[in-house]
């Protein structure tokens, strides 16, 4: 048995690849655990992070994007969504959504740490951020993107959260992280006095 606890436990003894595309490969990796015990492993390889970004608006308010999600088969609310390949920076991905999605530029930007989903099978990172000291330039949706926006003060999405109406993982850190955060006094001043403004 490893004594350091961050050491890797796995060998891998074979990797079989069963799918690839822009966005992902499926493997089937056979492992031998230092138990001994061996077995099969199916592993999700993201080729691309999804970022998320969190716009705060000079009163408070903030920018939720809803959309039907397909695979999902239902509707939701979340921050800003988007992807790109993962030799790509991810702020520049992020700033390309905020226009994109909202029309909106930042002068001032927080990168929050980078979030894992499904770790015991996917690789997928997002990256997120919150945006701040915003101006409107104009939005550019992509054209397969049928999406709603919805203006709220920053307090009453925290509650939206916190009711289960925003389920998306990503949205939920970004939003509930943002509120500890200021809550604590760890966010700029200029930001904890735009998301004070939001509400509680």
């Amino acid at each position: 048995m490893t004594t350091d606890p961050t050491d890797n436990p796995w060998v891998t003894l074979s990797s079989a690849n069963h799918y690839e595309d822009h966005y992902l490969r499926l493997d089937v990796d056979q492992l031998r655990h230092e138990s001994g015990r061996e077995h099969p492993h199916t592993a999700v390889r993201f080729n691309v992070y999804g970022i998320a970004v969190l716009p705060i608006f000079r009163d408070g308010t903030v920018c939720l994007v809803g959309q039907y999600r397909y695979v999902l088969e239902r509707f939701t609310w979340e921050v800003i969504r988007g992807s790109d390949p993962l030799n790509l920076k991810p702020l520049d991905t992020a700033r390309r959504e905020l226009v994109e999605e909202i029309g909106a530029e930042a002068a001032s930007w927080l990168e929050l740490p980078s979030l894992t989903a499904s770790p015991g099978i996917s690789s997928e990172l997002a990256p997120c951020f919150v945006a701040w000291n915003l101006k409107q330039v104009g939005d550019r949706p992509e054209p397969q993107e049928s999406l709603n926006l919805r203006r709220i003060p920053f307090g009453q999405a925290v509650d939206a959260v916190l009711r289960g109406e925003i389920i998306d993982a990503a949205s939920v850190a970004l939003l509930l992280g943002a509120s500890e955060r200021a809550r604590r006094g760890q966010l700029p001043d200029d930001l904890i006095a735009l998301l004070r403004a939001g509400g509680p």
